[in-house]
């Protein structure tokens, strides 16, 4: 493997510029840390590390993308359907043709994902599934849900088929996040209402495999946004705490 490199160098305790990882894991989270390390940084290469760049890399892939796909999806169907989708709405009497370019997005992630990781680039890997998140989070503006929640009873069911499709391409995404955020998917999944069955590795490859009326919770953001600022604050604060406790007691006669 590479090395974790500070400011162009290695770390080192006779510099001083040795980063705790369990002062950054009670920060932010063991799954959001190692995420971070595996998205950024091929592995078996050296890799720059920064608080800054841990901190804008949980905003802009856990907060900004993942985390308001899965926000934005439980949220709509909670207010427009009370938590769980009609029965049919897994097919459409009129698809669109971005309906397919998400689905068919998602089908085929499992496959390259696979490669990925087989060939040690679990960054690729990543790569690949945030393709198919991005594209989800373009999907609801193709859409527009808001728009047909306006008349229901004209556009129920095509609303009902497109909060199907964000929450099963949220599924397959699921289940291939899992190595790396268990716990944070575990949640994502309550969130959705996936069954074990619907969480299998053979699954993921499978488009339709979430229950048409699973019961959907809008739960605890998964991945709030974090203020920068008062982020790198509260690290060096932590820090310096840590410092002055590793330091031995003075001894006064």
């Amino acid at each position: 493997h590479g090395w974790l490199l500070l400011d162009g160098g290695k770390m080192s305790k006779s510099k001083g510029n040795v980063v705790d990882p369990y002062i950054l894991a009670e920060k932010f989270g063991v799954d959001a840390l190692r995420f971070f390390l595996m998205r950024t940084f091929p592995f078996g290469s050296d890799g720059n590390f920064s608080n800054e760049l841990l901190i804008q890399t949980i905003n802009t892939d856990l907060a900004n993308d993942l985390g308001n796909l899965v926000s934005r999806t439980t949220a709509m169907v909670g207010k427009y359907f009370g938590g769980a989708l009609p029965a049919g709405c897994r097919t459409c009497a009129e698809p669109q043709p971005f309906d397919q370019e998400l689905r068919t997005l998602a089908e085929g992630l499992r496959s390259v994902y696979e490669e990925d990781m087989e060939t040690f680039a679990p960054h690729k890997a990543l790569d690949e599934i945030f393709k198919v998140i991005q594209r989800a989070n373009k999907y609801i503006d193709e859409n527009a849900p808001w728009a047909l929640a306006k008349d229901m009873e004209a556009n129920g069911a095509r609303l009902a088929h497109v909060l199907y499709n964000l929450l099963e391409a949220t599924r397959i995404c699921g289940i291939l996040l899992t190595p790396f955020m268990p716990e944070s998917m575990e949640k994502l999944f309550a969130q959705i209402g996936v069954g074990a069955e619907a969480r299998t590795w053979e699954s993921a490859d499978l488009w339709g495999e979430l229950p048409e009326t699973a019961a959907v919770v809008k739960g605890e953001n998964l991945f709030p946004r974090l203020d920068l600022d008062k982020a790198l604050a509260d690290l060096e604060a932590a820090e310096a705490a840590a410092k002055k406790a590793e330091q031995p007691d003075v001894e006064v006669e």
